[in-house]
């Protein structure tokens, strides 16, 4: 099966030679290296911050199979962000419709407020554009850890699919009774 759209291909293998590299006057944003994950890793990025080396090392496996790109957002020589472009979503509705997904969006806890996921996701709202994608797509979760990311994602233009919310990627009925935990999720999308 082919999960990337036309052009995406053409995009992830490019990515050798530059690396999407993007620079601002306090970080860097590029893509993952085999190096980074030790680093990621030892990073105390905070609660959401998640070193798991089984985690990334999937990440890095879709990425050689070209299904998800990963990006990096460094001060100096420390790894203070992280999040990846899931060229085909988990999330049914976007599946369906070529919605890609931008995916564990993370910035340390030391580290937020200096625009670092705004320049995260303009970058991948670049890709995905790049892609021919018309819109991308995200899922923010719903209790106050995640106050200051739906705060942002709306004020960078995403607004609610219009779907309601899901429980592990399957919407929530009316009635339904669902645990408040990181699977609640609000999908939002944003045409580009």
């Amino acid at each position: 099966m082919e999960l990337l759209p036309t052009g995406a291909r053409a995009i992830c293998a490019d990515i050798g030679d530059e690396r999407l590299a993007a620079m601002t006057d306090s970080f860097t944003i590029r893509t993952l290296d085999a190096d980074d994950l030790d680093r990621i890793a030892a990073t105390d990025g905070g609660p959401a911050w998640n070193p798991d080396p089984v985690l990334w090392q999937g990440y890095l496996a879709d990425a050689v199979e070209g299904c998800r790109i990963i990006l990096l957002a460094l001060q100096g020589q420390d790894i203070v962000g992280y999040g990846t472009l899931l060229w085909q979503s988990g999330y049914p509705p976007f599946k369906a419709v070529g919605i890609p997904e931008i995916n564990n969006l993370v910035v340390a806890h030391s580290a937020r407020g200096g625009g670092i996921a705004t320049a995260m996701i303009g970058r991948f709202e670049q890709l995905a554009a790049s892609a021919g994608r018309a819109a991308i797509g995200l899922g923010v979760g719903l209790y106050a850890d995640y106050g200051a990311a739906q705060r942002l994602y709306i004020r960078l233009g995403y607004l609610p699919d219009g779907r309601g919310i899901t429980y592990g990627e399957t919407l929530v009925a009316p009635d339904q009774l669902v645990r408040v935990d990181d699977d609640l999720i609000l999908w939002l999308t944003k045409p580009l």
